[in-house]
C-alpha cells in the first residue's frame, strides 16, 4: 500500500521496513522490538497501534508528496534534503557505499560507466546507483517537501501565536 512512499523516504536516507505481505500482529510486533515508526492507512490497525503505545502515523494513501509531509511533520522533521552520500537502496533499504569504477563494472553496461563518473552500490543486494537524469526530479521533489513540511510548521506556529485564553 505504501510501498512508493517507503522508497522514497530510503532515497532520502530514512531507515524504511517496508513489508507487503505481513499480518498485523507481526508487522506490530517487528513495530515495538525495532523501535520503528509504523506508517499506514488502515485505520483499525492504527488504531491498535494507539493502543499499544508505538509510534505511528496514519496516512490516507491518495498523495506520496501529503503523505510523507504528514509522516515528518508528525515526528518533528523540520526540513529535508537530498544527499547522495546518505540515501538507502530504494530496493532492499540497504547502505549505499561509493565505488570505483572496478568496484562496479560487473554490475553495469559499460556506457553507463562511460558517461558517469559517480557510483554507489548496496552493501546488500548489490544494486548500482549513478546520478542519472532522475536525480533531478528527486531533488525537486526534496525541494517541494522541503517547503510543504516548513508551511505546516509555520501554520502550527501561527496557530500557537493566534491561540489566546480568556
Amino acid at each position: 500500500m505504501l510501498g512508493t512512499v517507503a522508497r522514497k523516504l530510503r532515497i532520502f536516507g530514512f531507515d524504511t521496513l517496508y513489508m507487503k505481505d505481513i499480518n498485523d500482529d507481526d508487522l506490530l510486533k517487528i513495530g515495538i522490538a525495532e523501535k520503528r515508526i509504523i506508517l499506514t492507512c488502515d485505520k483499525e490497525l492504527f488504531k491498535r497501534i494507539v493502543k499499544v503505545g508505538t509510534p505511528g502515523v496514519l496516512l490516507e494513501g491518495s498523495n506520496d508528496l501529503e503523505d510523507i509531509v504528514h509522516a515528518l511533520f508528525k515526528h518533528g522533521v523540520y526540513s529535508i534534503n537530498f544527499d547522495t552520500t546518505s540515501s538507502r537502496c530504494s530496493s532492499c533499504n540497504g547502505v549505499l557505499s561509493k565505488g570505483n569504477y572496478e568496484q562496479i563494472r560487473k554490475y553495469v553496461h559499460p556506457n553507463v560507466i562511460k558517461w558517469h563518473k559517480d557510483f554507489f552500490r548496496c552493501e546488500n543486494c548489490s544494486k548500482v546507483y549513478w546520478e542519472g537524469s532522475h536525480i533531478s526530479g528527486i531533488r525537486s521533489l526534496a525541494r517541494n517537501l522541503d517547503i510543504k513540511i516548513k508551511e505546516k510548521f509555520a501554520e502550527q506556529d501561527m496557530t500557537k501565536t493566534n491561540s489566546h485564553a480568556f
